[in-house]
Parts: structure tokens; C-alpha cells; sequence
């Protein structure tokens, strides 16, 4: 029974979080994790064996994109929990700060998309599950300051994971052209803008 009234607790103020959530709030989180998980787009290309387009590979490859997404982002936030202490009264800024980087590494990822880099063809299964953690990696560091900025609450786990899914669906292609070299580098660029928009009302507005 005891076990059950800490279910519903912990339940009841989940819910509670969510409703507290301005739609502002709401939209700047959708955006920012939306945005944040663009690198899995560029990763997702090429994923596609001996050119058959099978709805199964292309979910098998979304799930798998997806729950590393979720994966690294509980393992960023264990690793917040340990060492967040030392961030103190700085970790606003230290939020701040790994947004940056975040978004400055995106900027320069995907001028090397543009340039036919960081494109990758694999036909085993372990070939994309370790392209799925490097697509994470982002994630990985920005859930280290979920401290400072971690929107949904618990429910950001559920949001990575869906938003790495969405990404890598629709992305699993064959044909390098110069027209999708241009669109993958397009999306990654403008995810890197979205984040460093969402930087900068995290630290100067009320809003995030």
C-alpha cells in the first residue's frame, strides 16, 4: 500500500510539473530537443542496405536511434548527479555554456556534411547501433546540466527518444546527391540556431 502511495506521488507531481509548464515553455522544449537531436539525421543517411527501402529496416534503425537517444541521456544525467555539485551557483552558466558548445560543434558538423563528410553506409545491425550512440553524444552532454534545464521533467527521457525516432525515420537513404547533402546540412545548421536561440532565453528570460 505504501509502495502504491509513493506511485501516485510521484505520478500526481509529474503532473503537476507538466501543468505548471507555460505554453511558451512547452514550445521552447519541443524546439530545443527537436533541434538538439538534428544529428541524428546525417547518421540515419546511408542506413538503407543494397538500395531496398523496407519499413521495417527504416523502423528498426528509428528504434534503435531512438533509445540511444533516451540511453545516453539517462547516462548524462547520472553523470549530473554525481559532479553537479561542483557546478554550485555556476550551473545557470555552465548550462549556458554547454549550449554553446553544443551548438557550435552541430555548426561545424554539418559544414562537414556539406562537404560529403560524416556520412557513413553500414549493413550490420552493430554498424548502426554505434552510429545511434554517436548521434547521442550531443544529448549526452546536455543532459549533464539537466540540473539546470531539463524541460518535461522526467518525461525529457520519453522526448529524446521520440524526437531521435522522428529524425531517423524519414532519413534512412541510399542516393548521395548534392541536393540531399544540402538538405541534411540544412537541418543540423538550423537545429544548431534553434539551440543557441534557446541558450540565450534560458540564460537572459524567464521564459525557459
Amino acid at each position: 500500500m505504501h509502495r502504491l502511495y509513493k506511485v501516485l506521488s510521484s505520478t500526481n507531481e509529474k503532473y503537476l510539473y507538466l501543468c505548471r509548464m507555460t505554453t511558451s515553455a512547452i514550445l521552447i522544449g519541443v524546439i530545443y530537443i527537436l533541434s538538439l537531436t538534428t544529428t541524428v539525421v546525417p547518421l540515419a543517411v546511408g542506413l538503407e542496405p543494397k538500395g531496398e527501402s523496407t519499413p521495417s529496416r527504416r523502423l528498426l534503425v528509428s528504434l534503435v536511434f531512438g533509445a540511444t537517444q533516451a540511453l545516453m541521456a539517462l547516462l548524462g544525467y547520472l553523470l549530473g548527479k554525481m559532479v553537479g555539485y561542483l557546478f554550485g551557483d555556476f550551473l545557470r552558466y555552465v548550462t549556458f555554456g554547454m549550449m554553446v558548445v553544443v551548438a557550435v560543434k552541430m555548426i561545424i558538423d554539418s559544414m562537414k556534411v556539406l562537404k560529403g563528410k560524416r556520412l557513413y553506409s553500414f549493413t550490420s545491425n552493430w554498424g548502426f547501433l554505434l552510429l545511434g550512440i554517436l548521434a547521442s553524444m550531443n544529448t549526452l552532454l546536455m543532459s549533464v546540466c539537466c540540473e539546470g534545464y531539463m524541460p518535461f521533467g522526467n518525461g525529457y527521457f520519453l522526448a529524446v527518444a521520440v524526437a531521435g525516432a522522428f529524425w531517423a525515420w524519414p532519413s534512412v537513404r541510399t542516393l548521395y546527391s548534392p541536393k540531399m547533402l544540402r538538405a541534411t546540412s540544412f537541418i543540423e545548421f538550423s537545429g544548431a540556431v534553434f539551440v543557441l536561440v534557446v541558450a540565450v532565453l534560458f540564460l537572459f528570460t524567464d521564459l525557459v
